[in-house]
């Protein structure tokens, strides 16, 4: 889609996310008529309940309805619809997030931190590793855009991805899900709520979902890409009867595994001939969901999580919020790191990795609550404490061609990291027109660590497997440390020509901490570290209720300047990752989201995102210039254009839902250099669902990816070939649902 083509979409109206801006009210059947519009969205992006129209932030909204219609079940389904948002996924435990061209390089180090932050229920997750990934029993999951430097707990550069669990009720509810599909998969889910006592209710939640392999592995044989996965959650909510307090307690423990993601070598189209191992597959004939590792993979993770909310109107006109975080998680992987043995592979080594994080975190904040005040505010502290204990190890396993990965490394790294905020807010009404807001928040960070590395065995040669610059027996300890800190300001204008449009304006700075590299070769590399990444966004923006609220159409235009963006490229002479600070780099966009009802059985959706992502000026260690290259996981465009119509067969009035939807996704680079890239693609994804009239049963027959379209979502060059990791192939099912 061509910038022009955007810009005509969101002229036209025609607008918004088709699993993702907002629920329609008529997407549910339903016994009696229904009003024609679309739904009210309630989001707490700013802090506070409020529409999501009220908002002057460019935020997605995918609420429990849409999350549920649309099979989005974990973040990389999420990814595929939602504007400006995209995922990188190379292992169970490495997804790495992009906003806006703003991009989370490989998650490995102990230091390191996302530029994109997660949070569920406004605490912030500090490894992705301890993300409970899969989605169940939501109230909406937010997509918020653009750099958070004011109240989102956490300071952070790209964006957020905001999960909002479903919370205890005192009317009793339940509901349950049994669901079963292609690749043998079975998932199960459901809830049950209700009071304990007047004053306490309580809710209890489970999901399981269980698959064979995408992937096969054809040496060893077995699944590859399959899951298993557990997840559990229990909340209480205390509601005092005689005083403006609420206190809620949520406990959750999650368990998955997999036996490990295939990585699949095809030709690499900038190196001259044909690599190795392509033309060894080729000509044995494997396909892109052949697997090939000469070893057994793995990969589990386990965590628990706790949080304490306290919500007190300690005085008339204001709320004070407490909002204590505690998570701690362990996750291992092993994994054979080109996918295949050697020969006809040039090295032949086994990568393992175990992570054990630990995070303390706790939030204030005073809010004022006078909905007939001019005047509103916000301040508050935020505290986090992670310490992360992480242990690599690489093993050569068989004949290589390399004599440098011939050994075997271990390192241990153990990271104390802090990091304290202090923020505030205040917004005046000049007119019921006019409205500005002002906020400021100052970060500290503050991380340490020892990180000691050892070679185990050479292999005769005098150096460690991939790139330990050390012979057997040797060994070196690091103590390392940094503290930054940084002011990042927000301003906002809001204007109201009539009731159903808002016009805003905003400026808003992001920061993201430095860090350390991931398993450096010397003992002086490892002391050095990288610079925090900085960006200061410029927005302007529409939001729209148009023809008595039947259409709804949001659009966004916005130029970031971003600075010292942390970037990684895979060094061959070492077979290392390096990360630089890669100077400056431009960014601008256009992003258009929308609804229309067109009458109580047809809504039609769509949505689109325009990128120019491009460095300015980036030179890395070695020389090699970058500047004017588009930013690596950035993709130019991207729409979806989606459909729901419901209709009704003789008594069963409006008892089936037709649901269908397409996006398409252009080129984006795996790396600076831009020699290879992710081609564009499109995915196609539909369901019918059966509910009759005033029915607690629901029937919905689905599928994703339907038209088996083939891409990657992680990739990266070695020698003349090109590492492939494939996303799902089309997936297809029934699910089965009762409420009661």
């Amino acid at each position: 889609m061509t910038r022009q083509a955007l810009i005509l979409l969101a002229t036209c109206a025609v607008g918004a996310l088709s699993t993702g801006t907002t629920a329609v009210a008529q997407t549910a059947p339903a016994a009696s008529a229904r009003p024609v519009a679309v739904e009210e969205v309630i989001v707490t992006a700013d802090r506070r309940e409020r529409k999501l129209q009220d908002v002057p932030s460019a935020i997605s909204a995918i609420t429990e309805q849409a999350l549920e219609r649309s099979r989005i079940v974990d973040l990389s389904s999420l990814s595929t619809t939602v504007p400006s948002f995209s995922m990188t996924e190379s292992s169970a435990l490495g997804k790495e997030l992009s906003i806006r061209g703003v991009t989370s390089v490989r998650i490995l180090d102990a230091t390191a931190e996302p530029s994109v932050g997660m949070f569920v229920d406004e605490v912030y997750l500090s490894r992705m590793g301890s993300a409970f990934t899969d989605f169940y029993d939501l109230e909406r999951v937010e997509v918020i855009r653009g750099p958070q430097g004011v109240l989102l707990g956490k300071n952070v550069v790209g964006g957020a991805i905001s999960v909002i669990t479903a919370k205890p009720k005192f009317d009793p509810s339940g509901a349950t899900t049994v669901s079963f599909g292609n690749y043998d998969s079975v998932m199960a889910n459901g809830y049950v709520t209700g009071p304990l006592t007047d004053d306490l209710a309580g809710r209890v939640a489970f999901q399981v979902r269980n698959r064979s392999g995408y992937s096969q592995n054809v040496i060893l044989g077995g699944d590859m890409d399959n899951l298993k996965s557990y997840q559990g959650r229990g909340e209480l909510l205390y509601r005092a009867p005689d005083a403006d307090l609420q206190v809620l307690a949520t406990f959750d423990y999650g368990r998955d595994e997999t036996d490990g993601t295939a990585r699949v070598m095809t030709d690499d189209p900038f190196a001259a001939g044909t690599g190795v191992v392509a033309a060894w597959r080729a000509a044995r004939g494997l396909g892109p969901r052949d697997g090939t590792s000469p070893e057994h993979e793995y990969s589990r993770r386990i965590t628990r999580g706790a949080m304490l909310r306290v919500d007190w109107g300690v005085f008339e006109g204001a709320k004070l919020t407490s909002i204590t975080g505690y998570r701690s998680s362990k996750g291992v992987m092993g994994f054979n790191q080109l996918g295949i043995g050697s020969p006809p592979g040039l090295a032949d080594t086994f990568y393992s990795t175990t992570e054990k994080p630990e995070t303390i975190s706790q939030e204030l904040r005073l809010v004022s609550d006078n909905p007939d005040s001019r005047f509103d505010w916000i301040i508050g502290a935020f505290h986090q404490s992670d310490d992360v204990t992480r242990y690599d190890s690489n093993v050569a396993t068989t004949y290589t061609a390399i004599p440098a990965l011939s050994g075997t490394f271990l390192y241990t790294n153990k990271a104390d990291l802090k990091t304290s905020a202090v923020f505030g807010q205040v917004g005046y009404k000049f007119t019921d027109q006019l409205k500005a807001t002002v906020g400021l928040r100052y970060t500290m960070d503050d991380k340490s660590g020892t990180r000691l590395a050892q070679c185990l065995e050479d292999g005769g040669d005098g150096l460690c497997v991939a790139a330990l610059v050390l012979a057997k027996g040797q060994s070196f300890t690091v103590n390392y440390g940094k503290d930054w800190n940084a002011l990042t300001p927000q301003g906002i204008i809001e204007y109201r020509p009539n009731d159903n449009v808002m016009i805003y304006g905003s400026v808003a700075k992001g920061f993201k901490g430095g860090g350390w590299d991931h398993l450096p070769s010397t003992a002086a590399a490892a002391a050095i570290g990288y610079d925090p990444e900085k960006a200061t966004n410029y927005e302007i923006g529409v939001k729209s209720d148009l023809f008595d609220r039947r259409v709804r159409l949001n659009l966004a235009a916005f130029k970031m300047d971003y600075k010292d963006l942390q970037s990684q490229q895979l060094v061959l002479e070492c077979l290392c990752l390096i990360t630089s600070n890669a100077g400056t780099a431009e960014i601008k966009g256009l992003e258009a989201e929308g609804t229309w009802a067109v009458n109580e059985d047809l809504t039609l959706t769509a949505s689109g995102s325009w990128l120019d992502a491009k460095y300015k000026n980036f030179v890395d260690g070695a020389g090699v210039v970058f500047s004017g290259n588009q930013i690596q996981r950035s993709p130019e465009y991207k729409f979806d254009i989606g459909a729901n119509y419901v209709f009704g067969i003789g008594e069963w009035d409006q008892a089936f839902s037709l649901q269908t939807n397409y996006t398409k996704q252009g080129k984006s680079y795996w790396t600076p250099a831009n020699t290879f890239a992710q081609e564009p693609f499109g995915l196609w994804d539909a369901s019918l669902r059966v509910q009759p009239p005033g029915a607690a049963w629901s029937v919905t027959v689905w599928g994703k990816n339907l038209t088996d379209e083939l891409y990657a979502v992680a990739a990266q060059t070695f020698f003349g070939d090109l590492m492939n990791y494939y996303a799902p192939p089309k997936t297809y099912g029934v699910d089965l649902k009762y409420e009661f």
